[in-house]
């Protein structure tokens, strides 16, 4: 592991404000060469912020998971809706699920990602993502350690790569390796046909889908159809930089402990994307808590789905897409005591495509002001 010490002098002396002023900006350029390398995913992350994140804490195992089920595989198709929004952005970024986390990181060129999900399978799988990652320098050799024949392949990976992870890794891995299977297929077809794809359905619905057919006819790359994609996440991975964690949106320790993180290595969240998750919680006052204390980029972007066909479905039978800035986000959450999204999304703003929203608008000031938690002592 690459050991860095950072190293901080302030030189104070009688002598002409000319070199006063040369002595003042020189921790300025440390701090930027600093950042600088912070924010690039093809360094090494530094150990001192390193370790901040892999000491980030769980939260405890819900009493029970959505549906009693894992969800191994995303079920949401039309992330596409996102790419023009989201391209090259960088930054940090935190997201729920599984597949779907490592194409919004291609997408957005992220220097650190924190896959989080409250079901423990989940972050075990991640594990066997990274081995995966890490042991394969293309796309091919990565898709083989998702066939179900090659388990002693991927039992191999885990205990060079993660060996405390390695037998928790594997039961996820068991379980849901069938799943990740068919889900990369179902990417692979999609994205490398995306145009004909929307064409075909616009033939079918011209008035709801024609206007996706006419924005979307270049080839949009993933992690599992473009290499340069691909390498992205293995960089991610080589240079320590993804912290699968066990996390509740709504809960007392990873939202907040990410947040501190972030701060104490003046780091910001840029994609925070809580999938469809919102569905299931109330916005209540731990919830509203651990939204307004997380540092957000100003060009930050709040990434949600709503599977409610008022709101505007991307494509037949799949999801409304949103998107918010962090700081609106908070805006709405300090002042209004809308508890549902479903009511916050009544005022979105359409665009130009299909299935995608933006809610810009700022909140109406309840007369009440929403309850929001304080911060735990431990």
């Amino acid at each position: 592991m690459r050991k860095y010490a950072w190293l901080f002098s302030l030189l104070l002396c009688v002598a002409p404000a000319s070199l006063y002023a040369q002595s003042a900006e020189a921790p300025a350029s440390q701090s930027q060469a600093q950042a600088s390398e912070v924010n690039d995913p093809s360094k090494m992350l530094p150990a001192e912020i390193e370790a901040r994140f892999k000491a980030l804490r769980s939260d405890p195992d819900p009493d029970q998971l959505v549906r009693d089920a894992h969800y191994w595989v995303s079920n949401e198709n039309a992330h596409y809706v996102w790419y023009p929004h989201i391209k090259d952005i960088g930054g940090v970024l935190s997201g729920v699920g599984t597949d779907q986390v490592y194409l919004l990181a291609g997408w957005s060129n992220a220097s650190i990602v924190i896959p989080m999900d409250f079901d423990k399978q989940i972050r075990n799988l991640h594990f066997a993502y990274g081995a995966a990652f890490l042991a394969s320098e293309n796309i091919e050799e990565f898709r083989s350690y998702w066939k179900k024949e090659n388990a002693e392949k991927m039992k191999a990976a885990l205990q060079k790569y993660f060996p405390e992870q390695t037998d928790a890794a594997m039961k996820a891995w068991k379980s849901g390796v069938k799943e990740v299977n068919g889900r990369f297929n179902r990417v692979i077809k999609k994205y490398n046909g995306l145009s004909k794809f929307l064409t075909d359905q616009a033939a079918s619905n011209p008035k709801q889908y024609a206007a996706n057919a006419k924005k979307f006819t270049e080839t949009i790359p993933t992690f599992l159809t473009d290499e340069g994609q691909y390498q992205r996440i293995r960089r991610l991975w080589q240079n320590h930089r993804v912290f699968p964690l066990c996390g509740d949106l709504t809960g007392d320790r990873a939202m907040l402990d990410i947040a501190k993180a972030l701060k104490d290595s003046g780091l910001k969240m840029t994609i925070l994307y809580p999938s469809n998750a919102e569905h299931y919680f109330e916005y209540g006052p731990t919830y509203r808590r651990n939204i307004i204390e997380m540092p957000f980029a100003d060009n930050s972007k709040i990434l949600r789905t709503r599977q409610m066909a008022f709101l505007g479905l991307a494509e037949d039978e799949d999801y409304h897409y949103n998107m918010q800035s962090g700081a609106n986000f908070q805006q709405w959450l300090k002042v209004n005591i809308t508890k549902e999204q479903k009511e916050m999304l009544r005022k979105r703003s359409k665009t130009e495509t299909t299935g995608l929203s933006v809610l810009d608008i700022d909140p109406p000031q309840s007369k009440k002001a929403p309850t929001i938690a304080p911060i735990p002592a431990n």
